[in-house]
């Protein structure tokens, strides 16, 4: 069922979201019955990563806010978001985050520590899942998604 993800990400991101300041939201909007297949450590370790993402990329940001949400596309799909408050992502770079090494700051002038494994490691594990992700960016912040088929017992 889709709460399992949903329930494995609030003991897994809440302590790594309040130290620094920041509140976290974890919300499931999918319809009762909706259920996914995944590996609960594997989507965990999602989770880590992009919570982790969005606290080091939104550190300034005036909102200290970290949001999670499951919810259902209109294709039956199922989407897991994780999204922040921060700058959000340059748009010629949406794509490229997801390499490994890549690092979308300048490496003369990045204020952000790291190794660009994270976003690679994420697109990998959901694809493991056969799920797909990406990134768009909101106003203000940006916003992960990993979509999921959905296995509904119908």
């Amino acid at each position: 069922p889709l709460p399992e993800p949903i329930d494995t990400a609030r003991p897994k991101a809440g302590p790594q979201v309040e130290r620094p300041g920041f509140a976290l939201v974890v919300r499931n909007e999918a319809p009762d019955g909706t259920t996914v297949v995944v590996d609960l450590d594997c989507a965990a370790q999602i989770f880590i990563n992009l919570v982790d993402n969005a606290l080091k990329f939104s550190a300034g940001a005036a909102i200290k806010k970290v949001e999670i949400t499951a919810r259902r596309n209109s294709d039956g799909a199922v989407l897991l978001t994780v999204r922040d408050y921060g700058p959000g992502v340059p748009k010629t770079q949406l794509k490229k985050i997801f390499e490994l090494f890549y690092r979308a700051e300048n490496e003369l002038t990045r204020e952000t520590v790291g190794t660009g494994i994270g976003l690679a490691l994420v697109r990998q594990l959901a694809s493991a899942m056969g799920a797909r992700v990406d990134a768009r960016n909101c106003e203000p912040g940006a916003e992960f998604r990993v979509e999921l088929p959905s296995h509904d017992a119908r």
